[in-house]
């Protein structure tokens, strides 16, 4: 085994990974919830799928997410028909390969999403926070992509951050 061997779970993890697939676009996809976008919740493809009725006429794939009871009762756009991507054939050896998250999809929908204030969820009231940045962590994300930051610049902008939690982290590594 090495870190680049593939790990097949012999269980899914949830109702809502319940395709190889699934968990390995999770850590791209999930940044989806409380957004406009309906990540494949209400559908039995979650987490392969993204959309929202606001994108007709964008894309031609479509899917309509129900209520799906011990799996997803409450979808976002539940009962809509979403337009969007299709990710079940995405080759998942690209996101292995680069192991980094795929913001192409999120700067791709936000562009094409025509409500953009609307696009990243609404703060809640309880902690003045989005849904968006309380999944990444930060507002930084959320207001690059809104300035039209190009994803290599983005990455770049992560680098200092990276390079110290590479430094405090290296100390506890057992394998190289």
């Amino acid at each position: 085994w090495n870190h680049d061997t593939p790990y097949v779970l012999p269980i899914n993890p949830s109702p809502n990974l319940n395709t190889q697939q699934a968990v390995e676009l999770f850590p791209s996809l999930c940044m989806f919830e409380g957004t406009a976008i309906n990540e494949g919740r209400g559908t039995y493809m979650p987490f392969t799928i993204l959309g929202a009725p606001a994108l007709k006429g964008k894309y031609s794939f479509s899917y309509k997410p129900v209520s799906i009871p011990g799996m997803s009762e409450k979808p976002n756009q539940k009962d809509s028909v979403c337009y969007g991507l299709d990710l079940r054939k995405y080759d998942i050896n690209i996101l292995r390969k680069s192991r980094q998250l795929n913001l192409k999809w999120v700067i791709e929908l936000y562009k094409a999403y025509p409500d953009k204030a609307n696009f990243f969820g609404k703060e809640r009231a309880s902690t003045g926070v989005s849904p968006f940045d309380l999944r990444i962590g930060t507002d930084q994300l959320r207001k690059q992509i809104i300035a039209g930051v190009s994803e290599t610049d983005i990455r770049k902008s992560w680098e200092p951050g990276l390079q110290k939690f590479k430094a405090i982290r290296a100390k506890y590594l057992i394998y190289p």
